[in-house]
């Protein structure tokens, strides 16, 4: 059978399963998707030599794509026969894939109309392709298709800085049928202030009467206080402006603060080195400079001129069952890491998509002992690099399974890291739904549990919700929180703060003891990182009511100041400028990333990536009265959800540093490294300049309150959403569009049902109010205007400050 017969069945099936109602996805076949005919059908870009048809692999017949991607400019550039589809709505990308090392396989899908315009409902890929499994792995992504009669092309292209090995086969197109346009959930955040039944202690009717998320309890309870001073780090041996290092003396210092119940460890004027990260386990500390004009701490952390070392364990040292066996390399190029045993491989780290600028690799002692036994012992550590040289080490170590190891060790990825433990003891499933507004959970045993514990509230990520909000993402955390026990009743917990979301029975939800270490700080002093290694300077993890204040950054190797784990923590006058590594794997960001009601204040920085930025399940958390040059705004991933963004500058003007060139941007559900983002995340009185869309909603975002702020856009549309982001509320918002050609508002497809678009002023675009397949619910008080030639005025919000409101209001 020919392919265009073959591809006319195809389609024509499609279309006579739609007409009766049935949608069931349907294949739609690329002309030889499998290979078989060689590369008849498709196209190599001139001089392309990095895609090949080879015989070495095949998930079918006899033959497959191989792309072999070496060169560090340019990638593979191979597109399929364009494949016509008369119907707009939902298809997906099929195939087969045999990774054989690298990452950044891109695997992307064109739309395009009757005119050859590209029409894709966003332009980026539908899928990066990584791995070194050396199996064949089929893989399937959706995409929208916005309109009718319209081809879609089938483009393979590596990253243009990737370096990628792998084989393709069978590739065909399916549809699934129309987008549906019925909500896929039961909506719950769309709540008018006289729908009193439906209000609960998550929800706030603000002075506007828009119903807003509950921010009462943000930030450290009762405030940043001032710590009494208890010791100075001269007390244990540091001393400024020597050259020496004073990484061992600050650790003792808070050590014995710690120990002594907590307080403030000074340090002088002047500058301090630190040779080595510095770990807090202790609660109650807090490490005070005299200023950042006058109190300098350079972290000098390096690597040996060989390139590979040993952080733990030292030369000679027993190793135990629970000894830290790690080894650090110089990230640059670094492709792998390995550990041996005299010789025998004990296990390895190889890069893959997401690695970012990894430099370290460990395990516990545990796995050196299931390879060796008692006794003296050589350990290897080897680091591969992209043009196949090796570095390694060797030290000489004795196994001693016996060996109950109490060293505490810094952690390798912060250059100060207050730390607590986290959750402990067992999970405890729930035995009722927690919905949204609960103050109580309800648990099958609260063994273990008293009243003042925290608890961490955990809905997994079933294969079911993921369905649902069509999230294909590989890993993360997506609905947590943490609150704290007032009271228990039989088996019925008390909480201290409302549920922001739901916590199924039906996906395993559960409640687990949470230890952190509390009323830790860092204030007052610069900090600068002095070498290209990926360690966040300062991190608050499962900590509570900690705070950094008066930090001044400059060149932090991952984040700056950082929580992770966080709840009711603070970040707030700070300094954070440029970063030494802008890469993807997560880093040069500021904002919160598995937080929970936290507070960021009067923050400036300069040349990251993105920022401000909340990822992986960061919930009731505001960033405000704070300006964010060359670098984007993010919902990075993970279902955050309750988060505000207010009276904040940002300016998304360069993708120099990394960032996308939107104003503000929420991953969608089809990316695999990032997912969806969850219900009402609040943009409020906030200055917006950006390259590209004003704000890039990905869908399946609920909700979401866009109110009172200035766009500036260079090119498209103030406000784009696709796939389910619905019921959303812009209002009072000033967008002016460069392009001439945008509408101020995109519904790119026809299920971003509910969109209420009220009081909002136009400048320039097309002049339209609305594009894309979607109608809003509501249109009503916008205007439309030529461009001025002085920018537009910022708009007047019935307060300035919702946040603020709510502190003087709620509960008055």
């Amino acid at each position: 059978m020919h392919g265009a017969t073959r591809l006319f069945l195809g389609i024509l099936a499609t279309a006579m399963a739609c007409a009766v109602g049935l949608c069931e996805p349907v294949s739609i076949p690329i002309i030889n998707g499998d290979f078989e005919q060689g590369l008849q059908g498709w196209t190599l870009a001139a001089g392309e030599k990095i895609s090949s048809l080879s015989q070495d692999q095949a998930a079918s017949g006899k033959f497959s794509l191989h792309i072999r991607d070496v060169d560090p400019k340019s990638g593979s550039d191979i597109k399929a026969t364009r494949v016509h589809v008369a119907k707009a709505g939902e298809y997906e990308i099929r195939g087969n894939h045999f990774p054989v090392s690298g990452d950044g396989l891109g695997i992307y899908v064109r739309v395009i109309d009757r005119a050859g315009q590209t029409i894709s409902s966003d332009d980026s890929h539908v899928v990066g392709l990584s791995g070194s499994s050396r199996k064949w792995t089929p893989f399937a992504n959706s995409f929208l298709v916005t309109a009718d009669d319209v081809d879609l092309e089938l483009w393979i292209h590596s990253y243009a800085a990737a370096q990628v090995e792998a084989y393709l086969d069978d590739f065909s197109f399916v549809s699934l049928g129309p987008v549906r346009t019925d909500p896929l959930w039961e909506p719950q955040y769309k709540i008018r202030p006289g729908e009193t039944s439906r209000l609960t202690a998550a929800d706030v009717v603000g002075p506007d009467g828009i119903v807003y998320p509950n921010w009462t309890k943000c930030g450290v309870q009762g405030g940043i206080p001032t710590v009494k001073a208890v010791c100075t780090v001269e007390q244990f041996g540091a001393k400024a402006d020597d050259e020496g290092d004073d990484s061992a003396a600050i650790a003792a210092a808070c050590e014995s603060a710690g120990k002594a119940g907590g307080g403030a460890v000074m340090l002088g004027a002047g500058t301090y080195y630190l040779d080595r990260q510095i770990l807090v386990p202790y609660s109650g500390v807090v490490l005070r400079g005299q200023g950042a004009d006058k109190t300098r701490v350079i972290f000098r952390y390096a690597l040996p001129e060989s390139g590979v070392t040993f952080f733990s364990p030292a030369p000679g040292a027993k190793v135990g069952r629970n000894t830290r066996v790690e080894m650090h390399a110089k990230p640059t190029d670094l492709m792998k890491m390995r550990i041996l045993v005299d010789g025998t491989l004990i296990t390895a780290w190889e890069r893959s998509l997401h690695s970012g600028n990894t430099f370290n690799f460990g395990f516990s002692g545990s796995s050196v002992i299931s390879k060796a036994k008692d006794g003296p012992h050589k350990l290897t550590a080897v680091a591969e690099y992209k043009d196949g040289s090796l570095r390694q080490t060797e030290i000489s170590v004795v196994v001693d399974s016996t060996y109950d190891d109490k060293t505490v060790l810094p952690l390798p990825t912060a250059a100060i890291c207050f730390t607590g433990q986290g959750n402990v003891g067992q999970r405890l499933l729930l035995a009722k739904d927690g919905k949204r507004g609960d103050m109580t959970l309800t648990l099958q045993s609260v063994e273990g549990l008293k009243v003042g514990d925290a608890v961490f509230i955990d809905g997994p990520a079933t294969e079911r919700w993921k369905t649902l909000t069509k999230n294909k993402c590989l890993w993360g955390n997506y609905r947590n929180y943490i609150t704290y026990i007032e009271g228990l009743e039989g088996n019925v917990v008390r909480l201290n703060q409302p549920l922001r979301i739901e916590f199924p029975v039906i996906d395993g939800s559960y409640a687990q003891r949470f230890l952190a270490t509390e009323r830790c700080g860092a204030e007052d002093f610069y900090f600068e990182q002095t070498q290209d290694l990926w360690i966040t300077s300062i991190q608050f993890r499962n900590a509570v009511n900690c705070w950094g204040r008066g930090i001044r950054i400059y060149k932090h190797g991952r984040f700056p100041v950082y929580g992770s784990r966080a709840k009711w923590c603070e970040v707030r006058d700070c300094v954070f400028d440029d970063a030494w590594f802008k890469g993807g794997g997560g880093t040069a960001y500021s904002g919160w990333e598995n937080s929970w009601d936290c507070l960021m204040d009067n923050v400036e920085t300069y040349k990251l990536r993105h920022g401000p930025l909340f990822q992986w399940a960061a919930s009731g958390c505001v960033i405000r009265n704070s300006r964010f040059h060359e670098s984007d705004g993010q919902w990075h991933s993970g279902w955050t959800n309750e988060n505000l963004m207010e009276n904040c500058l940002i300016e998304s003007t360069t993708q120099a540093n990394g960032g996308y060139g939107y104003g503000l941007w929420a991953s969608p559900p089809e990316d695999a490294a990032h997912g969806p983002n969850g219900p009402r995340n609040v943009v409020y009185n906030c200055d917006v300049v950006s390259l590209r869309a004003g704000l890039w909603m990905g869908g399946m975002n609920e909700n979401w309150l866009i109110l009172y702020n200035r766009f500036v856009v260079g090119s498209g549309p103030g406000v784009f959403a696709k796939t389910f982001s619905f019921d959303h509320l812009l209002k009072g918002n000033v967008f002016t569009l460069k392009d001439g050609k945008s509408p101020m508002v995109q519904l790119a497809t026809a299920d971003c049902i509910g969109v209420e678009i009220t009081g909002n002023q136009l400048f320039g675009g097309n002049g339209q109010f609305v594009g894309g397949a979607a109608k809003p619910a509501e249109l009503e008080g916008n205007t439309a205007a030529a461009v001025p030639a002085t920018p537009a005025d910022r708009p007047k919000p019935p307060v300035a400050s919702i946040y603020e409101w709510e502190l003087a209001h709620v509960g008055k």
